[in-house]
């Protein structure tokens, strides 16, 4: 027997051959998907020119249109900026003194109307409307203004000029050169009613902050594009379908009871006094009358049917929505959710145990790093603007030879607190004596504050304490957190080791 070694099959209408059989060739079957899946794109173009014109819009309306319908859409951006937007602000200058101003001036102007063109959202709240606005439409902008307010720029006004100028190529409002560097941007606004646009103007670049989701490099993508695209046919089945089981549940509610009788039984009619309508006073001869439809009112209590031999009622059950159905919503949502990289055990709690949930979030933290340095870039241009624009009108005195550039500052994510406060804060105290963590980065990881100020708080807690005793007491007030002058024995053997 010999072994034709171009043989051929066919599976339905597919035919197969031992050249285009999986693993035969010495190439990529991915190069290869004729006859077996739908055919991917043959050609590499720039990110805008997938999304170019009203398609841009088309999917920034779908986004919008599942968050405002659908809650566990709107759950997951929730979620999302839940761990991604929220800092807090440090400044780490070596001059405390310098510090505690730097602080004070962004605390500030952090305030609605110092922060917001319209008043109406402090720098917190700024900052997470700008992440949901690029989880949701991909890109936003903010315009940095004279006296230091911010004016939001949503991305759908961010438009194609109506004459394009400038010696550089204009893609979906932005001029940039060559290489993907923005040189100015064209900013829209909405006509009288909401509907419609005007041109306003351009905004040169260094007075453009443009916050969004970019994947590629510069020069293949002008405008962000938010993850949550590849999310948004999930969402919206999963939204129809549970509309679509609750039609199918309520149309069932409507028939509370089935009343079946042998084909030889006596008629229902009789079965329950006042079923087709008469009364103990009427005649007897009524009872002779041709039977009527029977009508059964469950609405006042308990009720009774005596039934004749032959005669059952049933009550009209459905196993509606299916174990399968609720399965299969399960899985569209956790693939959904993977488009955040959210865990599902966020969505359903009950999903798996502690040890799940804790593995669960560790890699989200991990996975919200990249979104979390997107905002710390953007924190920083906002900062940088606020400093600059103070020492220039004399609101911040720097030290002599020292530039805005040399203050240093940290925006720090806040932390996520102890599950276990007995078990973990043990932990840490054990890590820090190893040297295994510091005290710097475990009041970051757990949003507890900044380690300086803390000791600065501890102080003048305990040094409050102190006085207030010698006053009312007549001694000093010891706190159980207050660990005092180290003993004589210790401090002599110190100095000795010296």
């Amino acid at each position: 027997m010999t072994f034709d070694p171009t043989f051929q099959f066919s599976v339905g209408a597919t035919e197969y051959s031992s050249a285009t059989a999986p693993g035969s060739s010495s190439g990529y079957d991915a190069l290869e998907p004729k006859g077996r899946r739908k055919a991917p794109p043959a050609t590499v173009v720039r990110e805008d020119a997938i999304v170019k014109g009203g398609k841009r819009t088309r999917l920034q309306a779908n986004a919008n249109d599942i968050a405002r319908n659908f809650s566990i859409a709107a759950w997951a951006v929730r979620r999302h900026l839940d761990y991604v937007s929220r800092f807090t602000f440090h400044a780490r200058c070596k001059d405390r003194g310098l510090n505690r101003d730097v602080e004070q001036l962004i605390k500030n102007q952090s305030q609605a109307k110092k922060c917001d063109r319209g008043g109406r959202m402090n720098r917190e709240r700024m900052f997470r409307m700008a992440e949901a606005r690029r989880v949701l439409d991909g890109d936003v902008g903010f315009i940095l203004l004279n006296d230091r307010r911010m004016q939001t720029i949503e991305s759908d006004l961010i438009r194609q000029p109506e004459k394009l100028l400038g010696p550089h190529e204009w893609v979906d409002g932005i001029e940039a050169d060559y290489a993907g560097e923005p040189k100015q941007y064209s900013i829209w606004g909405r006509s009288r009613g909401g509907v419609g646009y005007q041109w306003r103007r351009n905004v040169p670049a260094k007075n453009f902050i443009h916050y969004g989701f970019f994947e590629r490099c510069a020069s293949d993508q002008y405008r962000g594009i938010s993850p949550i695209v590849s999310s948004l046919n999930n969402y919206r089945d999963v939204y129809e379908k549970i509309d679509y089981a609750l039609v199918k549940s309520k149309l069932q509610q409507l028939f509370a009871l089935a009343l079946m009788r042998d084909k030889d039984a006596t008629s229902l009619d009789g079965a329950m006094p006042g079923a087709n309508g008469s009364t103990d006073d009427e005649d007897d001869d009524d009872s002779n009358n041709e039977a009527q439809p029977r009508t059964i009112d469950l609405t006042h209590g308990p009720t009774v049917l005596d039934l004749d031999d032959g005669e059952k009622v049933e009550v009209i059950e459905s196993k509606n929505p299916s174990n399968e159905f609720q399965n299969f919503t399960r899985l569209v949502i956790m693939i959904a959710l993977k488009a955040l990289d959210i865990p599902y055990s966020f969505f359903d709690e009950s999903h798996t145990n502690y040890s799940g949930s804790r593995t669960g979030w560790l890699h989200y933290e991990r996975s919200t790093l990249a979104n979390r340095d997107d905002q710390v870039e953007m924190r920083t241009r906002w900062t940088d603007f606020q400093l600059q624009g103070a020492v220039l009108n004399g609101e911040l005195v720097l030290p002599s030879r020292m530039s805005v550039e040399d203050v240093i500052y940290e925006w720090v994510p806040l932390g996520m607190p102890w599950w276990k406060p007995s078990e973990e804060i043990v932990g840490d105290l054990k890590a820090i004596a190893s040297g295994l963590d510091s005290p710097i980065n475990i009041t970051k990881s757990r949003g507890t504050g900044d380690i300086f100020d803390n000791i600065d708080d501890l102080c003048e807690v305990i040094a409050y304490a102190n006085k207030k005793g010698e006053e009312v007491l007549g001694h000093a007030l010891r706190l159980n957190f207050d660990p005092g002058p180290f003993p004589a024995a210790v401090t002599t053997a110190n100095q000795d080791s010296k």
